[in-house]
């Protein structure tokens, strides 16, 4: 979608941006520590969504992601695992440090999120 929505000028500028950001092994390194880190967090995450849902205990707050599980019953777990593959992607595709920052940043949101499932499900 944003490559119908760039310029020429600005994909070619975005893709020479995300060269030079792979170019660097301090980059590179870090944003496979923090899709590393995230692929473990989302696992988590659904794990605790199951075990929440499955205890009677919560219901899931995403209205996108209670939709799919709605009607696609145990496929919303290949679904959001294909999201992570494609959202892990982007990452090790353009490892600046503000995409890496702020991707570490949502991270770190999700692992709150996780704990407040296993809390709601009565696991700690």
């Amino acid at each position: 979608m944003v490559w119908s929505l760039a310029s020429a000028k600005r994909r070619k500028r975005l893709s020479e941006d995300a060269a030079h950001a792979r170019a660097s092994a301090i980059r590179r390194s870090a944003a496979w520590i923090a899709v590393i880190v995230y692929n473990f967090i989302g696992i988590a995450d659904i794990t605790s969504t199951a075990v929440a849902i499955d205890a009677g205990a919560g219901a899931e707050a995403n209205p996108f992601l209670s939709l799919l599980m709605e009607h696609a019953g145990d496929g919303w777990v290949f679904a959001k695992l294909a999201l992570q593959g494609v959202i892990s992607f982007m990452v090790l595709w353009f490892p600046h440090w503000i995409v890496v920052s702020f991707f570490s940043l949502a991270t770190l949101g999700n692992a709150w999120i996780v704990y407040n499932n296993f809390l709601i499900a009565g696991i700690f």
